[in-house]
């Protein structure tokens, strides 16, 4: 198994590193900014910690989990095998001296909600085939749902995932302040919103459509909109979203 450098301590690589160990390999030492944030993780992981990228040890692989903006910065220090794991970067911004490619977890990570990482999608890309077989191993000793994603494809993955994710999130959010300014426990609506993430697993989006939009059903569409009138910010959303759907229905 590998002998792995974790450069980061935030959500992703706490939920990574950990993984990586239930999966055999080993995490010789995490590099984080500060040691107010590296010292928890390293605790966790029972590996040395470092807050100076000159001090990293050698290693089979270094693992870049970083804000976007700085994966350029960082790689550019480091000597090791690499990989990043954003979504939205491509390879190129690594050291291209070094083998180096991308491991991209598909998942929202919160650091103190556990996941099972076994059936979390990560896409895999390399600097060549021979380090692809490498990151694939890898990659399936954590998850049993590996693809070879190549960086073009993987930023329309991660354009997906937000719309599917981040944004009904904001759904969620917004009827949730629907429901506390009529005292309405939003409770409630939890069947439904686990009900509709459940038929993902068995029809298409297209399929699952239901609701007064798909019925074509404009007298309710006009009643909701009439409840919206004071907040203009809500109104607008019901109407770009219900045009969106009528056009599809």
């Amino acid at each position: 198994m590998a002998r792995i450098s974790m450069i980061g301590a935030g959500n992703l690589a706490t939920h990574l590193s950990l993984a990586l160990q239930t999966g055999g390999h080993d995490i010789v030492q995490l590099f984080s900014r500060t040691a107010k944030t590296a010292a928890p993780l390293a605790q966790k992981l029972n590996c040395p910690f470092t807050t100076n990228l000159i001090e990293l040890e050698q290693s089979d692989l270094a693992i870049i989990v970083v804000s976007d903006d700085v994966i350029s910065e960082v790689a550019s220090q480091i000597t090791l095998p690499m990989v990043h794991t954003s979504g939205t970067k491509g390879m190129e911004v690594l050291n291209q001296n070094n083998l180096h490619g991308v491991l991209y977890p598909l998942q929202t990570f919160s650091k103190n909600k556990e996941v099972n990482f076994q059936n979390i999608p990560i896409c895999v890309e390399a600097s060549n085939k021979e380090f692809e077989k490498i990151l694939v191993e890898i990659a399936k000793s954590v998850s049993k749902k590996v693809s070879l994603l190549n960086s073009k494809q993987r930023k329309h993955l991660h354009l997906s995932a937000v719309m599917a994710c981040n944004f009904s999130n904001l759904m969620y959010t917004l009827a949730d302040e629907i429901c506390q300014a009529h005292e309405i426990p939003f409770e409630l609506l939890k069947p439904l919103i686990e009900e509709t993430a459940h038929k993902m697993q068995s029809i298409a989006p297209t399929d699952a459509q239901t609701g007064p939009a798909s019925r074509k059903d404009l007298l309710t569409i006009e009643r909701h909109l009439s409840h919206l009138n004071t907040d203009l910010e809500k109104k607008e959303m019901y109407q770009i979203l219900t045009e969106s759907i009528l056009k599809r229905s």
